[in-house]
């Protein structure tokens, strides 16, 4: 009767033989789409963080810090934080950096800048930081900047060397210059719309 019993249990508990067996091919299975996909490092942090619920993403926590400096320094209107698949995108606006047609930065914007450096450098590791320079359709043409190009270039080039002079480490940084061929999608007047493109974001990955 023992004997019966015990080939009984051995039965029920086939199931968990299938059941170890499918559990392998869902890893195999997501091992190989990360393998096969550009997976950036934020995304696996706001994955490990949303599995054990308790330790922050470390691009979060810098978002939530910005945010609580944008508040402080009552900025709202001309700095602005968002996450996309690229990490965290620090946008600043022209209008706080730059006068029209120029890409030298403004005192209160430098002040700026320094800030945002101050957090940037208490991230863990040497993660890359990007500064994107972004114009309206508007064309320029002057004896300095003959193009959108040259100014959305020179304007980020000027934010990486502020970043620089503040203490982010020279070989993080890099820069891009767009231009006006990646407008924003936005409500209001044509100048509205025009000055929401006009700006530069500080990437962090």
């Amino acid at each position: 009767m023992d004997v019966l019993m015990g080939g009984d249990n051995g039965q029920d508990e086939l199931w968990l033989i299938s059941y170890a067996d499918l559990l392998t091919l869902l890893i195999g299975f997501f091992v190989l789409l990360v393998a096969v996909s550009p997976v950036k490092l934020s995304r696996f942090e706001r994955l490990a963080a949303s599995i054990n619920g308790q330790t922050q993403a470390p691009l979060v926590n810098l978002q939530e810090k910005v945010d609580e400096l944008i508040k402080k320094s009552k900025l709202e209107d001309r700095v602005v934080t968002r996450e996309d698949a690229e990490g965290l995108g620090i946008e600043l606006k022209d209008a706080l950096l730059f006068d029209s047609g120029s890409a030298i930065i403004r005192p209160e914007g430098r002040s700026a800048i320094a800030d945002v450096a101050k957090l940037v450098r208490e991230l863990p590791g040497d993660r890359p930081v990007i500064i994107e320079g972004y114009t309206d359709e508007v064309p320029i043409a002057t004896p300095q900047f003959r193009s959108n190009w040259e100014l959305s270039s020179q304007r980020a080039i000027n934010v990486l060397d502020a970043l620089e002079a503040a203490g982010v480490a020279h070989h993080r940084m890099s820069v891009r210059g767009h231009a006006d061929t990646k407008p924003m999608a936005t409500q209001g007047t044509v100048d509205q719309q025009r000055a929401a493109n006009r700006r530069v974001v500080i990437r962090v990955e």
